[in-house]
């Protein structure tokens, strides 16, 4: 029995949505009051390929409306459990950053949310607009959306930043999502033995990963990192800024959503993060650097910043939750190489270093 028929077991009457159900998604929308009166609903499609959540695109004879579900498992990988409260973690962001412009008016609006069945309703974006996945097959971030995504995170950083010892909202703490994140971040993809079929992705990965595995200087550094991850930090970050969650809007330029992994921690995560999957997609030295500048690296830790962005790549490279990247000969276990040298050394400029030089893009 797997996870979803589980939980239908145990909890008979919670209303899972399906897409496959569009009666069951009106009727459960026209209970919680989200659809007008005299609105009609005209079905629903899948909004994105979002890996954690059920998210629905619902079209009405009036407009669109994103509506959000989170469940028991992990929408994308639905044999792997995750906490059921994460639309609950989400909620309580979207309401911290209505206090904060700079950042609300890069995200949808949260239009509605019901704690009983882990639902939120959320500003539609556009259908014409997509995520920015499309970086890892040759698109390109301009310079303008790079300096926007910093904005962002300077803004989120400087806006929630805490004074040391002071409470904050609990909810916003998101001890159970990052408790599953530090399983795949740090402790799976250096696992020996983690069960994970990498030659598909490049012939000899396996192999560079298990040289990765065996290298005790990443093992320490790895673990470091991570009890530093699950420890608190003095600002909100979003927790998983990448280009999964910025979308290209016809209208209003780059956006941010998905906020579920969102915590307080360091901030230094998020421009780790980010650089790690610029850096994978092939952008440009200068773009980075536009970002992390616009987000105020200069005030923030860089060898911090290089390990998260060396611990991502990681993970990415030879963790469970692979990118959308062709097969390549060689490329992924050079970045593994660099990625080592990120994480241990602390050394960002490992990124775009080839024999003693520094050049333009990532070698």
């Amino acid at each position: 029995m797997d996870l979803r028929q589980r939980f239908r077991r145990k909890h008979p009457d919670f209303p899972l949505l399906e897409l496959t159900e569009p009666r069951r998604v009106e009727d459960h929308l026209r209970g919680l009051g989200w659809l007008e009166e005299g609105e009609t609903f005209l079905g629903c499609s899948r909004a994105g390929e979002g890996n954690m959540n059920l998210t629905l695109r619902v079209h009405t004879d009036r407009r669109t409306l994103i509506v959000k579900q989170s469940r028991p498992w992990v929408e994308k990988y639905d044999q792997i459990a995750a906490p059921l409260d994460r639309a609950l973690v989400e909620q309580a962001f979207y309401e911290r950053i209505t206090e904060i412009p700079e950042v609300a008016s890069r995200m949808p609006r949260l239009l509605g949310a019901d704690a009983d069945s882990r639902c939120l309703a959320l500003e539609d974006l556009g259908e014409d607009s997509e995520d920015l996945s499309t970086l890892y097959a040759d698109g390109e971030l301009s310079l303008d959306e790079a300096r926007s995504l910093g904005a962002y995170l300077a803004a989120l950083h400087q806006g929630t930043r805490v004074e040391l010892g002071k409470a904050v909202d609990e909810v916003l703490l998101n001890r159970a999502m990052r408790g599953l994140n530090h399983e795949h971040l740090f402790v799976i993809p250096l696992s020996p033995g983690n069960g994970l079929d990498l030659e598909p992705h490049e012939a000899g990965l396996g192999a560079a990963a298990a040289v990765l595995q065996a290298d005790p200087a990443v093992a320490q550094r790895a673990a470091e990192l991570g009890q530093r991850y699950l420890a608190d930090g003095p600002c909100l970050v979003h927790g998983d800024f990448f280009p999964g969650s910025w979308l290209r809007t016809a209208k209003s330029g780059v956006r941010v959503i998905d906020p579920e992994f969102c915590h307080y921690g360091d901030p230094e995560l998020d421009l780790g993060v980010a650089t790690a999957h610029l850096v994978v997609a092939g952008q440009s030295r200068d773009l980075v650097w536009a970002l992390l500048e616009t987000a105020g690296v200069a005030q923030r830790d860089e060898s911090l910043v290089a390990r998260y962005s060396g611990i991502e790549v990681i993970r990415r490279l030879i963790g469970v939750a692979q990118l959308p990247l062709a097969p390549t000969e060689g490329r992924r276990a050079g970045l593994l190489l660099r990625a080592r040298d990120a994480l241990v050394a602390g050394d960002l400029e490992t990124w775009w270093r080839r024999d003693g030089a520094e050049n333009g893009d990532p070698a």
